[in-house]
């Protein structure tokens, strides 16, 4: 069975769901409290370097929440195909580029910041990436099976798309990964 490590400040809050959900499963876990004062140091790392790069991630996070859960589902889920292609044209036309004008920007504000072509915020991949690659292979996959690409004319996202694939770790596991319509 897999070892599970929950950190956490040093208190309930939201990490409190998560605990009651391995106490119901009955699924052991290291639940590690980390005092307020050492909590940067551990965030650091995928969550960015800084305060500020981790509210960028954070931002970015809630963007793909609102776009899978306002739209994406409600597309997916429509069982007439002729009505989802109605859909994904309008959506891929009217609310996609809203999103994607946001990573664009960010991407861009990252590079005159950093000097670096590609990352969403710092100089190496971070959550933020990792999310952009998993969102954008997905809405891509789905939108692909209709005929539409929704990175069409977005060389920065794309690009960064292609940058993730790149890490040994990330490049390896793209290989043995089960092979899954979704």
């Amino acid at each position: 069975m897999s070892a599970y490590k929950l950190i956490y400040f040093e208190s309930r809050g939201v990490a409190e769901l998560a605990r009651l959900v391995f106490k119901q499963a009955g699924q052991k876990f290291e639940d590690v409290r980390v005092p307020q004062d050492q909590w940067p140091n551990v965030k650091e790392g995928l969550m960015g370097s800084d305060e500020e790069e981790g509210l960028v991630i954070d931002e970015l996070l809630e963007m793909f929440s609102e776009m899978m859960n306002k739209h994406i589902v409600k597309i997916y889920m429509d069982q007439d195909d002729t009505k989802k292609m109605e859909l994904l044209k309008a959506f891929k036309e009217d609310s996609l580029p809203v999103y994607m004008n946001l990573i664009e920007k960010r991407l861009e504000e990252n590079r005159k910041k950093n000097g670096e072509d590609g990352f969403y915020v710092g100089s190496s991949v971070t959550l933020g990436d990792l999310t952009i690659y998993n969102y954008m292979f997905a809405i891509c996959t789905f939108m692909g099976n209709f005929g539409l690409d929704p990175l069409e004319g977005r060389v920065a996202i794309s690009g960064l798309v292609t940058k993730v694939e790149q890490p040994p770790n990330i490049a390896k596991w793209i290989k043995e990964r089960p092979v899954t319509d979704h």
